[in-house]
């Protein structure tokens, strides 16, 4: 039986680096304890990505897509997402238990200080420079995630209707994505190559 050529077998995608529990455990309990911030999705995506190489940008971004729209923090949402990804429903467990348990156990502690001590000059300056860092950390993983979304003008006027809705019209979040999303999600479907159509097309007159 001969094969239809019109029929084309998608790539089978490539299998998750095969990790242990412990290092999820070592992973995600590192960023518990050196992370600060709002910028600790950016810390993330610059360890599982950049250094480790567990996922790939597209991978990390597509997922942090899914958390922006879905109730919680992004960070446990990743966790979760990345976790699930190498190593499945233990691995998400795993993963966002180690990432919250050493927080909450700094946390709980030092909040104890804190209304002791949180007036305390050095305290502030401490804090004001922490809220710098994360600030930082923010805006280079704006910059990284911009050189490979970005693909044209549409992307760039869809990043400022959103900056219009939600910082000056005070747009809730959601309602927001609810609005753009199915444009975007339009604008960017799957496209036939012209290239395999002209190609098509010959078949056919021959």
């Amino acid at each position: 039986m001969s094969k239809n050529p019109d029929i084309s077998v998608p790539p089978i995608p490539d299998e998750p680096p095969k990790v242990s529990l412990w290092e999820l455990i070592f992973f995600f309990g590192l960023i518990g304890l050196t992370s600060f911030g709002g910028g600790l999705t950016a810390y993330i995506r610059r360890l599982a990505v950049t250094q480790k190489g567990w996922l790939t940008d597209e991978e990390f971004f597509s997922a942090l897509a899914i958390v922006q729209i879905l109730p919680g923090a992004r960070v446990v949402g990743i966790s979760v997402y990345i976790g699930n990804h190498l190593r499945g429903l233990l691995g998400a467990t795993v993963a966002l238990l180690s990432i919250m348990t050493p927080p909450f156990i700094l946390v709980s502690c030092l909040g104890l200080l804190y209304f002791h001590y949180g007036e305390n000059t050095d305290s502030k300056a401490l804090l004001a420079g922490v809220t710098a860092v994360a600030c930082g950390l923010m805006a280079s993983m704006v910059f990284e995630a911009g050189q490979k979304s970005i693909r044209g003008v549409f992307d760039v006027m869809m990043i400022l209707i959103t900056f219009l809705l939600v910082r000056l019209a005070h747009l809730h979040v959601q309602y927001v994505i609810l609005l753009l999303g199915p444009i975007a999600i339009w604008w960017h479907r799957p496209r036939p190559d012209k290239k395999d159509e002209a190609q098509k097309q010959k078949e056919a007159v021959s």
